[in-house]
């Protein structure tokens, strides 16, 4: 991609953009797990702890990718960077933020079946 004319733009863009996405959804599921635990009297004991652990994973998940990606970034900078080890690393991160998407939306789907619970 780098090698590409503009391409280091795109990959810089790339790795803002993956960044982003990260820290939103670390944020969510902060946000969420805060909300199960101030909940969790409401919810039944296994639906809460389930959901709590899945969103502490999930948050969990998404901050190491904001590491890993800015580890990236400025790896990128570098000269003697090798950018085929760069590429395999985003494209890591990216499956992470994807399975970090969907554990947020599972531990959602849990904390909310167990009001009916």
């Amino acid at each position: 991609m780098a090698s590409r004319p503009g391409g280091d733009i795109l990959a810089v863009q790339t790795l803002r953009n993956a960044i982003m996405a990260a820290s939103v959804l670390a944020s969510a599921a902060m946000v969420a797990l805060m909300g199960v635990l101030a909940t969790a009297s409401l919810h039944h004991r296994l639906f809460a702890m389930t959901a709590a652990l899945v969103l502490a994973i999930s948050t969990a998940m998404a901050l190491l990718v904001i590491v890993k990606l800015a580890r990236a970034g400025f790896e990128f900078q570098l000269v003697s960077a090798e950018h085929g080890e760069l590429a395999v690393d985003l494209l890591a991160a990216l499956r992470a933020i994807a399975i970090s998407a969907i554990l947020l939306s599972l531990a959602l789907f849990v904390a909310g079946m167990s009001l009916f619970a």
